[in-house]
């Protein structure tokens, strides 16, 4: 039955599920501004590089790379060639790579925007946009401030990475002898790249750095422009702390820090884009900008950087993780790339990685997450089996005292402290607990907030269908469109949420006894119908197949009949009124 205390949990329940969104945009905290972020957009004018013939020589560099990278080949002994484009294929993404060695083209074969339109995470700079999704290296003033506008040879024209490892790499050297060699390493089983860099001939600069930048951060990949960009934000781990910085609403935000750096990286909903190095950096950088930020939808644009240790030459290797926020691919990093994924509050984050194992576990064996949710459901009731039994007994016995609950609270419908005392007196002498029916509520709260940021988030769930209309079970299962909006409720109409909303009615009639709730048996319904249109279809099927097996557990539980004869009511009665 509900008490006003499990109405008032049922509300909280609803406003947090509402406003969980807004808290992932506001929880951020402000971060002070830092020093000048150096420009990679301006024109180079003195630090543009031409290949010269003779091409320079890339064995002995080459192979040291190789040397790092166990079973890869990168094809030395082939005549370096000046191409416009280099192609890579793996089973799990297409690349290009321009005569600058940067990234012209990276599309996802195993994500689509809609059907039969592949995930593009490069973006090529326009008027009105910068680029998004390439490498670049800032030498010093002294030598190349970025590659952008480096000519370079490179080792092959195309790479087909069907099994195991391969590389290409790009060398360019000018008239004075500089020169700059890197090597991409692709392996078919991930998602980026590696990249290698050295370098001869360079000057040491004053500070003793120079820095590797991830340009742009992550594209908007998601229909739902203004949700994916709810998400989006950039992240530094310096030292054992995973920093995060976000534009939001502001034009520009930096933030600068000095120490080992372990990888800084930028994501959207649910892709990302990572720059790990072998060895720690001596620190970060992040630039974020918003073009528009009074606009909902404008873009954001992060910009990563990682300063390294010049030592002799400049020269270095990194991991580029391009790709999905799936965790199992984060996890293998073994940087802690996994922790910026979203978990919710910190008593809620080991609840959101359970069911996150649990559900991905089934789908192992079970290839429709719908029903992957239906078996999760079943599992959690027979958890929870003996403590709603005794909750069931419960809410019996409270039932049972009802009369004789009435008769004292006539008897002291004046003094409301003795009527308190001889409620809690009859409580304990009749052995009931008033907060017993309320505990499996406390238990799925959290389980609730976990289910909806997995959903919500996860990219495990983007896209995934279930049955007839349901096309994608992160989203709400919207049939219709209404020519108004309702507040809280929406402008569309979900299925789902309207069917929970009968299980719900039902569920309450059979536990609603005290004529004085009867309020309960209909606003509650409602109120969940308002909370449950606009989250993910998966959430409202899980909480619709949890009202039914609740439904079905009232009948199967049988409970003692605990209700008192008019005759014991009446003289226990005339003993309150003799006392």
């Amino acid at each position: 039955m509900f008490d006003r205390k499990t109405i008032i949990a049922m509300v909280l329940v609803g406003l947090v599920l509402l406003l969980l969104p807004k808290y992932y945009e506001l929880v951020s905290p402000k971060k002070p501004a830092g020093q000048d972020y150096p420009s990679v957009k301006k024109p180079v004018s003195t630090d543009t590089v031409t290949a010269a013939p003779p091409p320079v020589p890339v064995t002995a560099p080459a192979e040291a790379v190789a040397a790092q990278t166990e079973g890869t080949t990168l094809g030395t002994d082939s005549i370096p060639i000046n191409p416009e484009l280099v192609s890579i294929e793996t089973p799990l993404f297409q690349m290009t790579i321009g005569s600058n060695a940067q990234a012209s083209r990276y599309t996802l074969k195993k994500y689509n925007i809609k059907p039969n339109s592949l995930i593009q995470l490069h973006l090529a700079r326009q008027e009105h946009r910068p680029t998004v999704g390439a490498v670049d290296f800032d030498f010093g003033r002294d030598n190349f401030k970025s590659i952008k506008n480096i000519s370079f040879r490179a080792t092959k024209t195309s790479l087909n990475v069907s099994s195991g490892a391969d590389s290409v790499t790009f060398s360019a050297v000018d008239s004075s002898g500089r020169s700059v060699l890197l090597t991409y390493i692709f392996d078919a089983e991930r998602y980026g790249f590696v990249v290698a860099l050295r370098t001869s001939g360079l000057r040491t600069p004053e500070i003793g750095e120079y820095k590797i930048h991830w340009l742009g951060g992550v594209p908007i990949t998601e229909m739902d422009s203004v949700r994916d960009l709810q998400y989006a934000g950039s992240y530094a781990m310096v030292g054992e702390d995973i920093e995060k910085m976000t534009v939001g609403g502001d034009r520009k935000k930096e933030f600068n820090a000095t120490g080992q750096t372990h990888f800084v990286a930028a994501r959207s909903k649910y892709f990302m884009a990572a720059l790990i190095p072998d060895e720690p950096a001596a620190g970060a950088e992040l630039l974020g900008r918003n073009d528009a930020p009074k606009q909902k939808s404008s873009p954001h644009y992060y910009d990563l950087t990682l300063r390294q240790s010049w030592g002799t030459q400049a020269q270095g290797r990194w991991t580029v993780y391009w790709g999905p926020m799936k965790f199992d691919n984060l996890k293998a990093l073994n940087v802690g790339l996994e922790e910026t994924m979203n978990w919710g509050w910190q008593i809620i984050k080991p609840f959101s990685r359970l069911v996150l194992w649990a559900l991905i576990g089934l789908h192992d064996y079970i290839p429709n997450y719908g029903i992957v949710i239906l078996i999760f459901s079943v599992l959690i009731k027979l958890v929870l089996w003996p403590l709603t039994r005794k909750s069931q007994i419960s809410m019996k016995k409270m039932a049972a005292l009802q009369p004789e609950i009435k008769n004292l609270r006539e008897l002291h419908s004046k003094n409301s402290q003795a009527m308190n005392q001889a409620i809690m007196a009859l409580y304990k002498e009749r052995g009931v607990n008033p907060m017993s029916g309320c505990i499996p509520l406390l238990l799925q709260m959290p389980l609730l907030y976990a289910l909806f940021i997995i959903f919500s988030s996860t990219i495990e769930f983007r896209q995934a269908p279930f049955i007839l209309w349901i096309k994608d079970l992160s989203q709400p299962d919207f049939v219709a469109q209404l020519p108004f909006n309702i507040p809280m409720y929406g402008a569309a109409v979900a299925v789902l949420p309207l069917i929970m909303a009968i299980t719900q009615f039902f569920m309450s009639k059979r536990t609603v006894t005290d004529p004085n709730q009867k309020f309960m048996l209909y606003f509650m319904p409602v109120f969940m119908l308002m909370i449950f249109n606009n989250l993910p279809s998966g959430l409202t099927f899980y909480y619709t197949l949890f009202n039914l097996l609740a439904i079905v557990e009232q009948q199967m539980i049988k409970v003692p009949d605990f209700t008192p004869s008019v005759e014991v009511v009446e003289e226990k009665r005339k003993g309150w009124r003799k006392k």
